[in-house]
């Protein structure tokens, strides 16, 4: 069968325990087949050609040999890297398995449930955006120095203590 066409794309039957109530697709990328972008899979995903973007998959994903994937995966199944298989990119898995050979590069988030569940194409495309705009803030004003309060003269013995303008005035 040739992975270059319709055809690739399989759909066969699943046990309704999988969440899809029976219809699982597993789809396939071959050897001469390359995505640049996002993709979205409802079900599992074999990749021997070249990815460059991010994969959701409420499935597995497998990277075959000579597969090379360039970005995040999220799998809710599990993720398997060939023997020559590449993936450059953070992954987040509930099971990952990384044959011996393959190459990998990338932060891993594992456990029985992943907790992001892949985001249907409607909810990517009403996120909100990643950089929000800055409101313009003013800068307050500097502040004047207070006028300096000057302390009464000192007294010396023998010079008045009286305020200057009543100097030469008697009582």
């Amino acid at each position: 069968m040739s992975s270059t066409g319709p055809a690739a794309r399989n759909r066969t039957a699943a046990p309704a325990g999988n969440g899809s109530d029976g219809a699982h697709s597993s789809i396939v990328l071959g050897p001469r087949d390359r995505l640049v972008g996002q993709l979205y899979i409802e079900g599992d995903l074999r990749v021997a050609g070249t990815v460059e973007g991010g994969l959701e998959v409420t499935g597995s994903v497998e990277i075959d040999d000579g597969g090379r994937v360039t970005g995040p995966v999220t799998a809710r199944d599990r993720l398997v890297v060939g023997r020559s298989g590449s993936l450059m990119g953070d992954v987040h898995v509930a099971r990952l398995v990384v044959q011996d050979g393959a190459t990998f590069s990338g932060k891993v988030s594992m456990g029985k449930q992943v907790e992001a569940p892949p985001k249907a194409v409607e909810q990517v495309h009403e996120a909100e955006p990643a950089i929000k705009p800055i409101e313009a803030v003013k800068a307050p004003e500097a502040a004047k120095p207070a006028a300096a309060i000057k302390p009464p003269p000192a007294s010396r013995p023998g010079q008045s203590t009286r305020p200057p303008e009543t100097k030469g005035k008697r009582r």
